[in-house]
């Protein structure tokens, strides 16, 4: 006997949000779950021996839309398979917690179950490590939520900072003054702020000194205040490097550290500082860690087989 089930959708803005361009979102569970979808009014219908389990997946995603959160494509899929896995997962607390941006009216929300724990674990916890392969949403996070942050006028400043291995962290070679000369590798976390904040804003924040970089080589002595400081590339610190970044704050300000152990560019007999880090103070329940697969990965689709494929070839 074929299973059946159906969800009655009384909204039709998230009826339409859920079925997707062309009922794309619809086509794609079906193809994952090898059941049958449509639609008729605001009735989903599901034929299947999955049915219960696409059911829950819309359920999900129906308060994902209702609480303002955007249903992306892959998150769709993630849904699925994490309610395949165990149909009483309960997921919404970590699919809805978003971040929203004030004055540029932007909600960006979880795309996988990491990205929310992430989410939530910079939500309570003054020190949050968050490490995985490329691509999984590490970065764009962190600023994300430094800016959330910022905006509301909850801390003073943003400081972004990342190791710069190619010049020694001495950084003299390079033309310009110190600002000139990191902030090439401080791109990725620029591309990440550009894209949540109006040019004005940016503008702003910058000719006031709100976003701020620092160079690691520079923080000896400083004390970071109200701020949220933000490590990425953290897995190409030394151990002397990390210790250092990690007795900078106050008690009003949060660091956040992201990184891919996987890929350490520091010379081979050098031990990465994120390693120690994340092994030293694993007990130290005051601080969040957050570990991304390559199942969390949230660009181009080729992006999780490729890691897969890499990731294979380093095990053979």
């Amino acid at each position: 006997m074929i299973s059946k089930s159906h969800l009655v959708i009384e909204d039709k803005k998230i009826l339409l949000e859920i079925c997707g361009i062309n009922d794309k979102n619809l086509k794609r569970l079906e193809n994952i779950s090898n059941s049958k979808i449509f639609y008729h009014g605001n009735e989903i219908h599901f034929e299947g021996e999955k049915s219960k389990i696409l059911e829950k997946t819309i359920q999900s995603l129906i308060k994902i839309s209702e609480n303002g959160g955007n249903i992306y494509n892959n998150l769709i899929e993630n849904v699925y398979k994490e309610l395949e896995k165990n149909i009483e997962n309960d997921i919404s607390d970590l699919l809805n917690v978003n971040i929203e941006i004030p004055k540029v009216k932007k909600v960006f929300n979880p795309r996988t179950i990491n990205q929310g724990l992430m989410i939530k674990l910079l939500n309570q916890k003054d020190i949050v490590f968050s490490y995985g392969p490329a691509g999984t949403g590490k970065t764009f996070l962190a600023i994300a939520y430094a800016l959330n942050q910022l905006l509301n006028k909850k801390v003073k400043k943003v400081i972004l900072t990342r190791p710069v291995v190619e010049a020694g962290e001495s950084l003299g070679f390079l033309p310009g003054d110190y600002l000139q000369k990191i902030t090439p590798y401080l791109v990725p976390l620029f591309d990440a702020i550009t894209f949540i904040l109006t040019p004005e804003i940016y503008e702003k924040f910058i000719g006031q000194n709100l976003i701020e970089i620092a160079p690691l080589a520079y923080m000896r002595g400083r004390t970071f205040s109200n701020s949220i400081v933000i490590l990425d590339e953290a897995q190409n610190t030394t151990y002397n490097q990390i210790k250092l970044f990690l007795t900078r704050p106050d008690e009003t300000s949060k660091l956040i550290l992201t990184g891919d152990i996987t890929q350490i560019d520091l010379p081979k007999k050098q031990k990465s500082g994120m390693i120690i880090a994340l092994n030293t103070l694993r007990s130290i329940k005051e601080i969040g860690f957050v570990e991304f697969t390559e199942n969390d990965v949230v660009r181009h689709h080729l992006v999780k087989k490729i890691i897969n494929a890499f990731n294979h070839y380093e095990k053979s």
